[in-house]
């Protein structure tokens, strides 16, 4: 049994839950509440407390409040709010006034309705609870506006007055925000504390429910809370700030989109005794990846543990839980109970007692059930959580499917998102894309035959695409890892619905082996699908499971920052594509539909004469177009008519330059692709 105490070994899944608390607080309070609470001061708020109106009461005292209806003059009755950037006339943070209208800090107006960047143009205000009477921009993206004139990147804080926090023994801050951030994947905002005037900074992620991911929109509004109890409880001189910055991870590459603010609230903690069940995993999500739907050849023996539970608990009162226990069960289709494993007791501090700050937002248990399926079919793994003082902090249950020969992270029953191509507005055509899943293998022994993938109902027939299993070379990186492929051309007819999902069957040109035999930590791999080409009016879409990717196995195929195309991890959506391992009749071309089929050139390389060889059940007239991986059309081979039967063409590539490119054959409605490289 594995307890992970520390945010590095939370960071995968703590982004997905750090705001829970903001849907636990107590009622939204009234405007007269709030103007009261502004007038009381502190001495007020002392006498509320002794009268148990604060710290463990039924109600709660609100000590701050700031709706930004007065702009950067502030509306908290405490004073102004400041605001700080790298540019050099402090032109990225902007007010929003009522009729949507951005102003900066000077009260010079923008001229803009923000967000208004090349990027994020018409996306929309904050739906925040206040919003009709102002709100907060940082709008990086505008400042970058045009790209064409260069970019760089941004970092920028809009701070709130001193607070004296003296007699508050827990200090939690709520806000609603919405936010897009790009090029890496990790989180750039944060909600930072500083109790020495602004010498040093306790920085707490404050990306809430969001699961990072670069390029992705945040919910609208995002409601966001955060026990700041170990930096500001009892402090005289507590200074808060919302931070844009590059993040520690990387350092830099933060230059585009958007973060809104509005409606930030700090108040004691008024709840003693709140625990709770956050999150239940099929394995452990921080080293490797939980799997909805198993191979029977993977599932992990009963000798190495059985099925792993990682569960996911929080305490979000101010007092510490005492004596806790997880029980994990594992129930077949029909209810009953086949294992059942309990923890020893624990302690779970609150944020306020925490050791770490910042306190971790949920600490998290892997629990080792034993249990080894020997059937296949569907089970329910299911978590329950009680304390000395939270006899029932409920349950969390989550399906696990155990198959002859499929692999997958996705929900069948749960595909609730498509994934789909970034229109390019400028240019009019759907820019290349790709999605995939991560996995590892604990047994030896698989073998892979092609992919299952649930196509989205905007899919486009006639877009060349390719299948393809990488195996990640953690030196160079996914983008540049070697890969084997084999190629299609869609068929609209493929496309599914989340009502009625199809799984189409795409196989390998060859099976692949996987080894973990002598490997000294797991391997990681990736299948996708990948169309490396632009469209003009066709898109190339997937279903997939939304705001799930907290075992970040989930990869999508999106431009960075330099302009090239690149595989990023870290997303919020899990594709609908399975590995098959098992032999599989697939789907195929849409040649192969109509008695067609295209093999590989050989060789491949190529840097002079290569043969194209093709089979078809009927005669007809055959044509060849080679094009670059822009799409441009390179030669075209008018092969004439042809009879049924197979047929070999020699073709001299010796005038091309090196590089990949596309050959596809056609004939009537069939159209079939496959890639071939240039290596003088």
């Amino acid at each position: 049994m594995k307890h992970i105490l520390t945010l590095a070994a939370c960071i995968l899944v703590a982004f997905q839950v750090s705001a829970q608390l903001a849907t636990e607080l107590p009622r939204k309070a009234t405007e007269q509440e709030l103007e009261t609470s502004r007038l009381l001061g502190l001495e007020e708020i002392m006498r509320a407390e002794a009268e148990g109106l604060r710290g463990g009461g039924d109600s709660t005292i609100i000590f701050f409040h700031e709706d930004f209806a007065n702009g950067f003059a502030g509306n908290n009755g405490y004073g102004a709010l400041t605001v700080e950037d790298t540019s050099p006339d402090g032109t990225i943070w902007q007010y929003v006034d009522a009729s949507g209208d951005g102003y900066y800090q000077d009260a010079t107006a923008s001229g803009v309705q923000p967000p208004a960047g090349e990027f994020s143009t018409n996306i929309g205000a904050l739906n925040s609870e206040t919003a009709d009477n102002g709100w907060m921009v940082f709008d990086c993206d505008y400042y970058n506006t045009p790209i064409s004139s260069g970019v760089e990147d941004t970092e920028g804080y809009l701070n709130l007055p001193t607070l004296d926090m003296t007699e508050l023994e827990s200090v939690v801050i709520t806000w609603d925000q919405y936010l897009r951030y790009c090029c890496y994947p990790f989180i750039p905002i944060f909600v930072e504390v500083s109790t020495d005037g602004g010498s040093t900074w306790t920085s707490f992620e404050a990306g809430g429910t969001f699961i990072p991911s670069a390029n992705s929109a945040s919910a609208n509004p995002l409601v966001t809370g955060l026990d700041i109890s170990c930096a500001a409880a009892g402090e005289a001189a507590v200074n808060i700030r919302f931070a844009y910055r590059q993040n520690p991870t990387t350092g830099a590459g933060y230059s585009h989109y958007y973060w809104g603010i509005d409606d930030i609230r700090i108040e004691a903690n008024p709840v003693a005794n709140d625990l709770e069940l956050v999150q239940l995993t099929n394995g452990d999500v921080y080293l490797l990846f939980e799997y909805r739907v198993t191979p029977m050849d993977q599932a992990i023996p009963e000798a190495d543990g059985g099925v792993l539970a990682g569960v996911l608990y929080r305490n979000s009162g101010y007092a510490d839980q005492e004596n806790c226990v997880i029980t994990v069960e594992v129930l077949d289709e029909a209810g009953t109970v086949l294992s059942t494993t309990a923890t020893d007791p624990f302690t779970a501090p609150s944020f306020a007692n925490n050791e770490n700050c910042p306190a971790n937002p949920q600490d998290t248990l892997y629990i080792a059930t034993g249990w080894e399926p020997e059937t296949e079919g569907l089970y329910t793994l299911r978590a329950s959580l009680a304390s000395d003082s939270v006899a029932d902090a409920g349950s969390l249950e989550m399906d696990m499917e155990y198959t002859e020969c499929e692999f997958g992270h996705d929900n069948a029953g749960t595909l609730d998102v498509e994934l789909g191509p970034r229109y390019d507005d400028e240019n009019e055509f759907y820019e290349p894309t790709g999605y995939g899943n991560r996995f590892t293998f604990h047994n030896e022994g698989s073998t892979l035959y092609g992919l299952a993938v649930a196509f989205g109902p905007s899919l486009s027939s006639g877009i060349d695409f390719e299948i393809r299993w990488i195996d990640q070379d953690p030196e160079v990186g996914l983008s540049d890892s070697p890969y084997e492929f084999a190629e299609f051309t869609s068929d609209a007819n493929w496309a599914g619905s989340a009502d009625n999902p199809v799984y189409y069957p795409l196989a390998f040109e060859d099976e692949i082996e996987v080894s973990v035999a002598g490997l000294a930590s797991p391997g990681f791999y990736a299948g996708a699908v990948i169309t490396e080409f632009d469209w003009e009016d066709q898109q190339l879409t997937v279903l997939g499971n939304g705001n799930s990717d907290t075992d970040n196995s989930t990869i999508i195929y999106q431009q960075a920052g330099s302009g090239d195309f690149v595989w990023f991890t870290s997303q919020t959506a899990t594709p609908a594509i399975r590995l098959i391992t098992c032999p599989v009749v697939s789907v195929d071309v849409l040649g192969a539909y109509n008695g067609v089929h295209l093999q590989g050139n050989y060789p491949n390389p190529t840097n002079g004469e290569t043969r194209f060889t093709f089979t078809s059940d009927w005669g007809g007239d055959f044509m060849i177009e080679l094009r670059d991986l822009q799409g441009r059309l390179v030669d075209v081979l008018d092969l004439g008519a042809r009879p049924a039967g197979e047929h070999t063409v020699v073709y001299d590539a010796s005038a091309l330059a090196d590089g990949m490119y596309t050959f596809s054959l056609l004939t009537g409605d069939a159209r079939v692709t496959k890639k071939m490289r240039v290596q003088h």
